[in-house]
This record gives structure tokens, C-alpha cells and sequence, in this order.
């Protein structure tokens, strides 16, 4: 795990693996402010972190257990408040089931009671915008930093050209909240998974024009007669690795699927 500062924010990187594949995923504190909490299977090093740094809040950006996997910890050792978008309250509150892949990349997350986020939220410098950005959840919100002009996206960004995407994502819904953060004047871009983009806008202006592009060329396939399963592989030929390791609840069919639903 390697730990970062970038002017008051503090960044803890982590890079897990299954096998040959490797995935990276930070969590981030500022302002007494701790935005999610990591993996399960990064406990002993994450407590070791967690229990050195001074946090007020948490808040979530979403449910999945990569982002999820120290609440019940903190909740019950630390007492801080937790904090997450009304839709992902009762996935916390409940067990997830989760596939293998991801069991073994992130681990399991504990039962948590979190609390419901508002629009809004400060910490002692700080006022944030919270802002529902579905697509890679239900639930997901990203974070903007009113004096900083920060944005903190979650996994909304990831990667500029995704090629593959996951059963429980859509398109569709990405471009709309690839639009919605880019209402807000942010330059400076925070990614879980992709770490801190100074050019930020310009990160998410490529994927929105990537996004948009995908969805024309599949419309158009369609609407010239081709099924789904002929355009996926008339866009999206090669296969990869986390295809098969997520039984292709990873698979580039979801990007097609999502837009012809």
C-alpha cells in the first residue's frame, strides 16, 4: 500500500490480484473527511492506516466492496458516522453475495448500517456537492469540492475507452452522468481507481465523446439489421482474461446490451 499527499489530501493505494490480474483502488482522506473505506482483504493494512488517521465522516461512493469492505470496522471501532445515497443503504445493510472473482479480489464485505447522504455536506474547510451519478450503480454519487473545485468521481471514470463492461452497468446512464458532473467547474479529477487527473475535464470529456461514439455505431449496426451478438463482435473481437475469471458477468455483450435495452 502506498500513501500520498497531494496538497491536504491524503491517498492510500492499493494493487490486489487473481492471478495474472492485477487492479488497483485507493481510498481517500481529507478534512477529517474519509472517502470509502477499501477491501475487505486489505484489512490488517487498512486498520493499521485507519487507526493513525483523524477522521469525522465517512462517505461511501457506492456499495460495491471494494469501496465498502471497512465500514462494519469502522463503524464499530472508530464510531464515525457512515454516510451513503439512500438507494445503497439496504445493500449495506445486508450480506452481499457476491461471485468468486470477487471474493477473491476484494474479499467479503461485513453488514453495516450507514446513513443516508443529503444534497449537501461539510467538513470543518470544506463544503461538497453530492450528486447521484448512476451508470456503475445504482447508488454512486460523486463528490465536488465547492472551494477546491475538486471532483471526486467514484468509478465513474476508471478508463477513458472501456471495451468491456460489467453485467450490472450501463451505458446509457453513464453518459448521462458523465454530463451531469461536467456541469460543475472541476479541472481536478479524483478517481478510485485511476488516482488523482490533473487534466480531469478533459479525462471525462474523452470517455463522454467515447461513450457517445460506442452508442451511435451500435444504433446504427441495428438499425441496419445486425443482432447484438454480431455487433459485439464486429466492435469489440478480442477477449480478455477477466472475461473468463468473471464468467462473463465482465463482458464487452453488457456495452452492447445497455444501449439496445
Amino acid at each position: 500500500m502506498k500513501i500520498t499527499s497531494f496538497e491536504d489530501l491524503k491517498q492510500a493505494e492499493m494493487v490486489l490480484s487473481f492471478g495474472k490480474q492485477k487492479m488497483t483502488v485507493s481510498v481517500f482522506m481529507i478534512d477529517g473527511l474519509l472517502i470509502d473505506t477499501g477491501p475487505a482483504k486489505m484489512k490488517a493494512k487498512l486498520i493499521l492506516l485507519f487507526e493513525q488517521w483523524d477522521m469525522k465522516k465517512v462517505i461511501l461512493t457506492h456499495h460495491h466492496e471494494d469501496h465498502t469492505g471497512l465500514a462494519y470496522w469502522l463503524q464499530e471501532i472508530k464510531k464515525v458516522p457512515i454516510y451513503i445515497h439512500e438507494l445503497g443503504i439496504k445493500d449495506c445493510e445486508n450480506r452481499a453475495k457476491l461471485p468468486f472473482y470477487r471474493k477473491v479480489f476484494w474479499g467479503e464485505r461485513e453488514p453495516f448500517q450507514p446513513i443516508e447522504l443529503n444534497d449537501m455536506i461539510t467538513t470543518d474547510n470544506y463544503n461538497w456537492d453530492v450528486i447521484h451519478t448512476p451508470g456503475h450503480a445504482h447508488d454512486h454519487v460523486a463528490l465536488f469540492n465547492q472551494e477546491k473545485g475538486w471532483m471526486f468521481g467514484g468509478d465513474l471514470y476508471i478508463q477513458p475507452t472501456p471495451k468491456s463492461l460489467f453485467a450490472f452497468e450501463s451505458v446509457p446512464e453513464i453518459i448521462t452522468s458523465l454530463k451531469k458532473v461536467l456541469t460543475y467547474d472541476f479541472e481536478t479529477y479524483i478517481c478510485s481507481h485511476a488516482g488523482i487527473k490533473i487534466k480531469g475535464r478533459q479525462a471525462i470529456e474523452k470517455k463522454l465523446d467515447y461513450l457517445e461514439s460506442i452508442q451511435q455505431e451500435v444504433q446504427s449496426l441495428y438499425n441496419q439489421g445486425m443482432n447484438s451478438n454480431a455487433i459485439r463482435k464486429k466492435l469489440f473481437p478480442k477477449s480478455h482474461p477477466m472475461h473468463y475469471l468473471s464468467f462473463f458477468e465482465n463482458s464487452p455483450k453488457h456495452i452492447v446490451n445497455s444501449i439496445l435495452e
